[in-house]
């Protein structure tokens, strides 16, 4: 990426952005010649618009106009906070050239940041304007966030949920007006009882238990029946699993591997004869996110309702009754301790691979993500600065949870999710509201 800063901040909202999400758009000028350089130059030059963005990426470069901590005008006041890469759509260029470059513009500015993929949000979000139009307009939302997964999340493994034969598709593609997943039967028809495990690791967000055959109420999720739950992966994204009991002992929070198994298909809810039936979403909290699964097992070379290979390497664990904690790296660490360090930036959904304890290149890489997102040196050791962050987090989270904030995790990170639990706490407690829980914040929450 090449940059081009623009020297005045008078096109901005002033102060330092939290850089909690990105926000894509598209620049709408079709024009000869209104190129990436084009929109660097009009900004560089002081832009007649009332309007500001961080990168502009053409079907040739990238040209950064203001650093990621710059709150820009792009989306209003609610976008402040999230980073603006603008595609250009002249018609000149190639755009879907131009489309895969800001792709990896995006992967690079998720792992800068440690953002998952449902922080990518287009223009459209924040204002219900019809932005990214070209992009939206063709349908190809989807197929942008999954080119914005870091190489190391388009590595993670698969699993086949379900062993059967495939009987309905998604609605957008051969499936019938208003159906969210994926239908597969059992191998024999009728039959119950048989094993589903995790197509993907993530984590335990909702699970029903108690559906009776034939129940068209609401369980789990709005619109859907029967017992079941819902899985998020650590890339931000939702596995959902219908007419489904789960196994004993499974409850909300609980970490899964990719083929684990979570249960066994039954005749719960809505259905005229037993199947599973598994929804993919792009936004693990956003349950009318679902798009067509064939996408996935496509794109991990599996065939819906092939027999589970549940002798995969895991990329996730289940989490132990005594969670390792982490502590600082004194150069000479043992398996135990970096593996305890693994543990943490599993479940903050930073991929770090195996949790075999080897301090290698994966473990770096998630240290220096977890760093950045924190402010802090980026040198990819656990030191004992990166430690006091993780615990000052985690107490953070635990003393939110205790006042009634349930959504964000206590895994260690402050995320988009706890930073906006943070800032409703301080609007709602009459205290300065930036989303930074500095002394007068943590002396309100008891720390």
């Amino acid at each position: 990426m090449r940059e081009q800063l623009v020297t005045s901040a008078t096109q901005t909202y002033g102060g330092v952005s939290r850089c909690a999400s990105i926000t894509i758009h598209e620049t709408a000028n079709p024009g000869i010649g209104a190129d990436a350089q084009a929109h660097a130059n009009l900004q560089a030059n002081g832009n007649v618009r009332q309007a500001s963005w961080h990168i502009t990426v053409d079907d040739a470069e990238a040209i950064r106009s203001y650093p990621d901590t710059a709150r820009c005008w792009h989306a209003g006041t609610k976008g402040a906070d999230s980073i603006a890469v603008e595609i250009c759509v002249n018609a000149d260029g190639d755009y879907d050239k131009a489309f895969k470059n800001a792709a990896a513009v995006v992967a690079d500015l998720r792992a800068a940041h440690g953002l998952g993929r449902s922080a990518v949000v287009q223009h459209n979000h924040w204002t219900g304007k019809n932005c990214p139009s070209t992009m939206r307009a063709a349908e190809r939302w989807q197929e942008f966030l999954k080119l914005t997964d870091p190489q190391e999340a388009h590595m993670q493994t698969m699993v086949s949920p379900f062993e059967g034969r495939l009987t309905a598709n998604h609605h957008t593609a051969g499936g019938y007006a208003g159906h969210r997943g994926m239908d597969i039967a059992p191998p024999k028809p009728g039959q119950t009882g048989c094993p589903v495990y995790a197509a993907f690791a993530g984590v335990v967000r909702r699970i029903y238990r108690t559906a009776a055959h034939g129940n068209r109420n609401s369980t789990w999720a709005p619109q859907r029946t029967g017992n079941g739950m819902l899985i998020s992966n650590p890339d931000g994204e939702g596995n959902g699993y219908n007419h489904v009991r789960p196994v004993g002992g499974l409850k909300v929070g609980d970490k899964v591997a990719a083929g684990e198994l979570i249960g066994y298909n039954d005749s719960s809810g809505n259905q005229s004869g037993p199947h599973l039936h598994f929804e993919m979403w792009s936004d693990w909290e956003d349950p009318f996110s679902d798009y067509n699964p064939r996408l996935a097992f496509d794109a991990h070379h599996v065939r819906p309702g092939s027999a589970p290979a549940i002798d995969v390497v895991p990329v996730a664990v289940i989490t132990p009754t005594t969670k390792p904690k982490p502590k600082p790296s004194t150069g000479g660490n043992t398996r135990a301790d970096n593996t305890a360090i693994q543990t943490a930036l599993t479940e903050m959904g930073i991929n770090v691979g195996r949790q075999d304890g080897v301090d290698g290149d994966l473990m770096k890489a998630g240290v220096k993500v977890f760093q950045r997102a924190h402010g802090l040196k980026d040198d990819g050791v656990w030191g004992a600065k990166t430690q006091a962050v993780f615990d000052l987090n985690e107490r953070i989270q635990k003393a939110l949870k205790s006042k009634g904030y349930t959504k964000q995790i206590v895994d260690g990170f402050l995320g988009a999710q706890s930073v906006a639990n943070i800032k409703d706490y301080q609007r709602r407690n009459g205290l300065f509201v930036d989303g930074i829980a500095g002394d007068k914040t943590r002396k309100s929450l008891g720390l």
